[in-house]
């Protein structure tokens, strides 16, 4: 016998489609690659099909791990990204109902009862069939004597042309009568939808770049300034870039000297001299000298907006928080 070849196909990891989202559609069609994420975390979404915020918040914040490369950091850098848009992964399913076997077992202990409603019914049908045949033959005598169907089609002709009156009644009421309808779009005029003009990313005199899988920086005519030694990079930011070695993050500053050391778990880049990092689970913020400004209490927290405020979450509700540390809670 030959050999039996079989190719098998691996599933793609995709969201369940009968999930979605609550969301306008400029937002779930929106690119990931406006959503301000590492060069690294962005194409990990990209190879693995993310492509849109749509994408990433019809899948459950565990489903995210099913693509390739990503990780709890990419998750965290994920999260706070989408958060300003408003936007969050699909919750999880409530639970299953409880007493599903008790259910079963009244129904078996009603079976008999339901055999016996059953023949009861059958009988009651014999019963019927064996009253109506007689009234069946009455009918019947009745449309011989009288020439057939011609009473039924007579009835139907008599109807249609009832019908036919009042439709035309009707025209004639309704002849020269003024259209007294309402347009609520001019009375409640709609103002025409304006999309926000997108905002890209400014250019640093550094840019990253990789090689053997390390990455480092090169200057605007292409020249190595800081050699490709980091795990992670994060472009620079108010001359501080965040980069991982050995699992951590700090900050270093354009002369590669590490000005913030290795202790964050994820780090966000600068700005208004302030940065959002994370020890464990917990979120803050640090100046440019690491000095804590923020305590490490919050779920999540997103870099400053460039307006005064960052945005944080804690227990599921977020807020606007300013740099005297008061929080206005949504």
């Amino acid at each position: 016998m030959g050999k039996n070849n079989r190719h098998w196909h691996k599933r793609p990891n995709r969201p369940a489609s009968d999930y979605k989202p609550p969301y306008s559609e400029d937002v779930l069609n929106m690119s990931v690659e406006g959503l301000n994420l590492s060069a690294e975390t962005l194409e990990v979404l990209q190879k693995g099909g993310v492509l849109t915020v749509g994408n990433i918040v019809s899948r459950r914040k565990n489903e995210m791990y099913k693509v390739q490369n990503f990780n709890k950091k990419r998750l965290f850098e994920v999260v706070n990204a989408i958060s300003p848009l408003g936007v969050d992964f699909r919750p999880d399913d409530a639970p299953a109902a409880q007493g599903k076997p008790q259910q079963q077992q009244g129904q078996a202990e009603n079976r008999p009862r339901k055999e016996e409603n059953v023949g009861r019914q059958n009988d009651r049908r014999q019963n019927d069939k064996r009253q109506e045949k007689p009234r069946d033959d009455r009918h019947q005598a009745d449309a011989r004597r009288n020439g057939g169907n011609e009473p039924r089609r007579e009835m139907r002709e008599e109807r249609r042309d009832q019908r036919d009156n009042r439709q035309q009644d009707n025209k004639k009421n309704n002849k020269g009568k003024q259209d007294n309808s309402v347009d609520f779009s001019k009375i409640f005029p709609r103002e025409p939808l304006v999309h926000s003009p997108r905002i890209e990313p400014e250019k640093d005199i550094f840019t990253k770049f990789q090689r053997a899988g390390k990455w480092g920086f090169k200057d605007e005519n292409g020249k190595e300034v800081i050699p490709p030694i980091y795990t992670e990079a994060l472009p620079f930011k108010e001359d501080m870039a965040a980069v991982e070695m050995n699992g951590l993050f700090g900050y270093i500053n354009r002369e590669n000297v590490l000005v913030i050391p290795y202790k964050y778990d994820t780090a966000g880049s600068f700005s208004e001299g302030w940065a959002n990092v994370t020890l464990g689970e917990k979120c803050g913020y640090v100046d440019k000298t690491g000095k804590e400004t923020v305590p490490f209490i919050y779920d999540a927290a997103t870099p400053f907006t460039g307006e005064g405020y960052g945005r944080v979450k804690k227990d599921g509700r977020w807020g606007n928080i300013r740099k005297d540390g008061e929080v206005t809670w949504q």
